[in-house]
């Protein structure tokens, strides 16, 4: 019984494919088709995008598919309306403002699912498609890397195809058949357009592509750049041209940090600073492409760089020391940093030349500003400090030797998880008390105490070290992130770095080589790459994935008009070179010239050749395909159909026309319509095919080659050439 009621429903007949009042069907497999393009591309943004628009996705299938199965009535204009209103509603709680760049895909994705539910006719369905294109394109304002090419790629396969269809494919063959003939066509053009077009600037940038939560921020307070130890994101990538840095000397300068209330130290920006004393903007900062604060006689850099940038919507850029010169006009501050003019909302590169050392110009803020404490706070390291300057008789040098020396001694330790600090003076509970921190901890001790001696100094905030790639780059992530101290000795400043007393391995190795570390070091990314570099095929696999995806960011993604007119020019200079061999060849020895240039056509004429039997086997690769060609052949000789007219009722119509090729166009309309309408099996099918392309070559052959005169709406009138 069971059997006979499987066999029962395997035997029903499956349901017709809906045909619409104005005769052009979109059935379900249309539909199939439309749902699995969506799904697609929504993949390429649910990293970015709420996960309720998967739900949204599978809401509006399954209204279509109980529509097409008759249990639920088409969506009226009621229904519509309210998935916009809600479409609106959910993306204005998960956003809050729509003005946002993802509020706006968001919307566009929305209005691209909704759009299926009122598309009942294939102009609706070529609507559908042409926004899941455009919706493919925007993928890449989220990410352009690998992954994302790939899958928008395939996106991107799966929609042309559905055009494809929609444009009346006979099948699954020949949809796919075109789009592969239509993206290997587009190849070139594309190829072309990317190297010599010029690139221009992003239109605008993902303001939400920040990474606050993990990155560095303006502000530090002791135990913050602890947490970024957590955390594998890379920051930048580097590579050096000529001499590369040392690892104790790889302190990546991002900004500095002058302000202290006591408890935190704080970042004052140019505009703010130059108010507050009475000085202008132009003191501490300015445009350009070389540094106005070092002096041009002082030549050169020491460190020539090339920083692959990762998205980040603050304007500091990390420089090796003091910035010199870069390649673009940036903004160089006076304190010895750098910040960008536009967003960084998504990759890019920049070269610069740094000095690898402190700045050596004085800060126009002056020593009152970098010695500045706030009133009674911290009363203990003050008075210490005091103490020791006392003691060393006003020598700078062997003041700070005395106030870093306890750093390297018990009971001062280097943790990754030092203990809260809760009471209102904190640099004194630190030194004094809970003796274990980390970077922060040990560089704002040491700050407060040299201000306390009077001698002017600062934080800095940037990254130390970072991971060396077997080709050659380097690459710095958040848990590089270090904090040091400068001070002003000796007429210029100096890197002070407490750490390096405290935790040498942390300053050689990384934090991950500090002991006790290790429940912290990648708390927040357990599923890192990173956890896997003990294995050693892993990690190599690993190295070379970051190598491929580097080499893709920077030669692809990072392409730029200076790269593209250097290979114009490198192409200019090639073809010169190449003329001039040729030139001297040809006086020299002609047959040599002869030789080459014969080979040279030999090669165009081949390339020409199996180009145009490429072209010539896609006519013979079912029966439409073959009475396409035939008819687009009847049509250049005039014999085109009329309106409404069959392919095997128009060579009928004009076989009594063609003279010697009338009998072979007959026998083309009887193996057609044997393909078409027969029940064939496989071989009878491949035998008739071959036979209809015997008969179409034959008829090829003796159909004439001028065009026949047509008699006015009916077949040709006489086999005569006008």
């Amino acid at each position: 019984m069971i059997a006979r009621g499987w066999l029962a429903r395997r035997q029903r007949p499956r349901p017709e494919a809906a045909v619409l009042a104005d005769g052009r069907e979109l059935g379900a497999a249309m539909l199939r088709r439309l749902v699995i393009g969506q799904c697609l591309v929504l993949a390429l943004h649910l990293a970015w995008m709420p996960i309720w628009l998967v739900a949204l996705a599978l809401g509006v299938a399954a209204w279509r598919f109980l529509e097409l199965r008759q249990r639920l009535p088409p969506a009226g204009r009621v229904l519509r309306l309210g998935g916009v209103v809600a479409l609106l509603g959910a993306l204005w709680l998960h956003y809050g403002v729509m003005s946002q760049m993802e509020g706006l895909i968001g919307l566009l994705l929305g209005v691209y699912l909704l759009k299926l539910l009122e598309t009942h006719d294939r102009r609706g369905a070529r609507v559908v498609v042409v926004i899941g294109i455009i919706a493919t394109g925007v993928a890449f304002l989220h990410d352009q890397g690998i992954p994302m090419a790939l899958g928008a790629l395939v996106a991107l396969g799966w929609l042309l195809q559905s055009l494809n269809w929609l444009a009346g494919a006979p099948d699954a063959r020949r949809a796919w058949g075109e789009t592969a003939w239509l993206l290997l066509y587009s190849a070139p053009l594309m190829v072309v357009l990317f190297l010599v077009f010029p690139r221009l600037g992003p239109l605008w940038s993902m303001p939400q592509m920040d990474r606050a939560s993990t990155g560095l921020s303006d502000e530090v307070s002791p135990g913050d750049i602890a947490q970024l130890s957590r955390s594998d994101a890379r920051v930048f990538r580097a590579a050096f041209d000529g001499e590369e840095p040392a690892t104790h000397e790889r302190y990546w300068r991002v900004y500095t940090l002058s302000g202290t209330d006591g408890r935190r130290w704080f970042r004052a920006p140019p505009d703010e600073l130059a108010a507050t004393l009475g000085l202008t903007e132009a003191s501490f900062a300015r445009q350009g492409r070389r540094s106005p604060w070092v002096d041009e006689a002082a030549g050169e850099g020491r460190f020539r760089a090339e920083l692959l940038l990762d998205p980040d919507s603050r304007p500091w850029l990390p420089s090796l020391g003091t910035p010199l010169a870069t390649d673009s006009e940036q903004r160089y501050l006076a304190d010895g940093t750098l910040e960008r003019l536009a967003g960084g909302g998504s990759r890019s590169l920049l070269r610069r030349e740094s000095r690898g050392a402190a700045p050596a110009n004085a800060d126009p803020a002056g020593d009152a500003w970098n010695t500045m404490l706030p009133n009674r706070a911290n009363p203990r390291t003050r008075a210490l400090g005091e103490r020791l300057w006392q003691e060393s008789g006003g020598d700078k040098h062997a003041f700070l030797a005395a106030g870093m020396a306890p750093f390297g001694e018990a009971p001062f330790r280097y943790t990754l998880m030092p203990p809260r600090l809760n009471s209102r003076h904190r640099v004194d509970e630190f030194l004094f008390e809970s003796r274990a921190g980390y970077c922060t901890h040990y560089a704002s001790a040491a700050a407060t105490l040299i201000r306390a001696a009077g001698i002017p100094s600062r934080l800095v905030v940037g990254f130390l070290g970072g991971e060396r790639h077997p080709d050659g780059y380097f690459t710095i992530r958040d848990y590089d992130a270090h904090a040091w101290v400068e001070v002003w000795l000796d007429g210029g400043w100096q890197r002070l770095d407490p750490t390096a007393a405290i935790a040498p391995e942390r300053i050689e190795l990384g934090p991950q080589a500090v002991e006790g570390s290790a429940e912290t070091f990648l708390a927040d990314s357990p599923f890192s790459s990173l956890r896997l570099r003990e294995l050693d095929w892993a990690n190599r696999l690993r190295l070379r994935w970051e190598n491929l995806e580097y080499q893709w960011q920077r030669g692809v993604i990072g392409y730029q008009r200076e790269v593209a007119r250097s290979f114009m020019q490198r192409l200019g200079e090639r073809l010169e070179v190449g003329y001039g061999w040729l030139m001297a060849h040809l006086r020299s020895a002609p047959w040599v010239v002869v030789a080459w240039l014969s080979g040279a056509v030999l090669a165009l004429v081949g390339m020409a050749w199996l180009l145009r039997l490429g072209l010539r086997q896609r006519r013979w690769r079912n029966e439409s395909a073959m009475l396409e060609y035939l008819q687009e052949r009847l049509a250049r000789l005039g014999l085109e159909p009329v309106s409404g007219e069959t392919p095997a009722g128009h060579l009928r119509r004009v076989a009594s026309a063609c003279g010697p090729a009338s009998g072979a166009l007959e026998a083309v309309v009887e193996e057609y319509e044997r393909l078409a309408y027969a029940p064939l099996n496989e071989a009878d099918r491949r035998a008739g095919l071959r036979r209809l392309r015997q008969a179409v070559q034959k008829v090829r052959r003796r159909l004439p080659k001028a065009r026949y005169r047509i008699r006015r709406g009916g077949a040709a009138r006489e086999d005569v050439a006008s």
